[in-house]
């Protein structure tokens, strides 16, 4: 790909991201092509990179397939699929619209979207308000399982977060990353990868409705709750009377919010208290059972077992270092 390099502009970056600088932007020639097969005639500003990442890359890190930006000049159609690859895109401007697996989302300006290229998607800027685009292709050796928690938290591939502009300087500076192609670059373009898929998994939007955020704020007393009665025996059903909740959805939406069932959440409470004592005190092993809510001496043994790999006794001499 050919471009002008007396015709680059280096902008500053938000100010709220001081680490991310540069800004690029390249004129087109009549052979380049900008993402989804855009024809030059449909642009009026890209830039692009396409990356092979090193082996190492593949094997252990996040790595960048593909990243850019443009601003289209009309309204153009794109669709692809089976591609091993995730796509982040933000609308920095104007409007279009996104279809993902057979659902079709409106996307304005400030609106960020996440997907599994492997399924089938397509895009389409408007003729009145034609889009402008940052996006990146990436993959990594996990990243299956990333996607399926962010697809377990999120009813939509669509989110608008508060504050949008530490998503585009993590782009920003990708693009110079990968442009730059340092001994180190590989390394560092990961740990923004890496950054950028906690921010995406993390982000806190107003997108939901109040009955949706009192459920959120119910599942995080019940939460409270466990933490200060897990020692006791505390049924789902005295729970979800104390809730003023249906036990279903309460375990339905306990699981969502935090990624385990209500049971093994007792259950991970339980043993992380008696590996403390295990560690911290000389009290027998069949009384710390019983003090972490479990009675029966050989049940305490078995769980106990199955989520340390050890007996409580094997524990208690590897981590206080007893002979």
């Amino acid at each position: 790909m050919k471009t002008n390099d007396s015709t680059m502009e280096i902008q500053n970056a938000s100010k709220s991201a001081p680490n991310f600088q540069k800004i690029y932007k390249a004129p087109l020639s009549e052979k380049q092509h900008f993402f989804e097969n855009y024809a030059p005639s449909e642009l009026t500003e890209s830039y692009r990179i396409i990356s092979t990442p090193s082996a190492f890359a593949k094997d252990t890190l996040f790595y960048i397939q593909e990243i850019g930006k443009l601003k289209s000049l009309k309204s153009h159609t794109s669709k692809r699929e089976a591609l091993d690859s995730y796509l982040f895109i933000i609308v920095v401007s104007g409007s279009g619209t996104f279809t993902y697996k057979g659902k079709t989302y409106t996307l304005s300006s400030g609106d960020h979207l996440f997907i599994d290229c492997k399924k089938p998607y397509s895009h389409k800027s408007t003729d009145s308000d034609p889009w402008e685009l940052m996006w990146v292709h990436f993959n990594g050796a996990l990243m299956d399982q990333y996607y399926v928690y962010f697809s377990s938290k999120n009813s939509s591939i669509v989110f608008c977060p508060n504050e949008s502009s530490e998503f585009n300087a993590i782009l920003e500076e990708l693009m110079i990353l990968v442009n730059k192609k340092s001994t180190h670059s590989e390394l560092l373009a990961s740990h923004l990868l890496n950054f950028l898929v906690t921010k995406i998994l993390t982000n806190n939007t107003d997108q939901y409705t109040n009955d949706v955020d009192t459920i959120a704020d119910k599942i995080q007393q019940i939460k409270q709750f466990l933490d200060e009665n897990f020692q006791k025996k505390i049924p789902l059903d005295m729970i979800a009377d104390e809730f003023f909740i249906s036990k279903y959805h309460m375990s339905r939406e306990f699981k969502k919010a935090y990624g385990i069932t209500i049971a093994n959440y007792i259950i991970a409470k339980r043993i992380t208290h008696a590996k403390e004592l295990l560690r911290f005190t000389d009290m027998q092993i069949e009384e710390i059972g019983r003090f972490c809510g479990i009675e029966d001496n050989s049940y305490f043994n078995k769980v106990f077992r199955k989520y340390e790999g050890m007996t409580a006794s094997q524990y208690r001499t590897k981590w206080r270092g007893m002979k």
